[in-house]
């Protein structure tokens, strides 16, 4: 496992191209607080845990702490959906409190990200769809 400096996210390989991020910070609306979404230190950090990242990879983002989701930290996540699937990857949100999920669900974040109940889940299907 791997903590960034800034401590706003852990990272692990769980294998060559399943790399799942957890949030380490339930409240990350201060890591938000910019006018563009390019240049908020979430997106900073979150870029910098992916500047590796093979092409087809499997980014699972774990959500298991996550209090708040505010419309500027959906905006980030899908750019950065956009920079993984425009490399060939999907992106898997997973282990939402309920009230975050319908939050979620309700900014259309289920038609545009595959989301699953636990990291596991997630785990578990982006290792069959690497294997198809």
């Amino acid at each position: 496992m791997l903590q960034t400096a800034e401590a706003l996210l852990i990272q692990e390989q769980i294998s060559p191209t399943i790399r799942v991020i957890r949030f380490v910070k339930p409240d990350l609306r201060s890591t938000l607080d910019s006018m563009t979404t390019d240049d908020t230190p979430l997106y900073r950090e979150i870029l910098n845990a992916l500047h590796d990242l093979p092409d087809e990879s499997h980014v699972i983002f774990n959500f298991g702490i996550t209090e708040r989701f505010p419309t500027s930290f959906f905006q980030v996540m899908m750019r950065i959906r956009q920079l993984i699937q425009a490399r060939g990857g999907r992106v898997y949100l997973c282990s939402f409190q309920p009230d975050i999920r319908n939050s979620v669900e309700l900014m259309g974040g289920s038609r545009l990200f595959i989301m699953t109940p636990s990291e596991q889940s997630a785990i578990d299907k982006a290792r069959r769809t690497e294997c198809s």
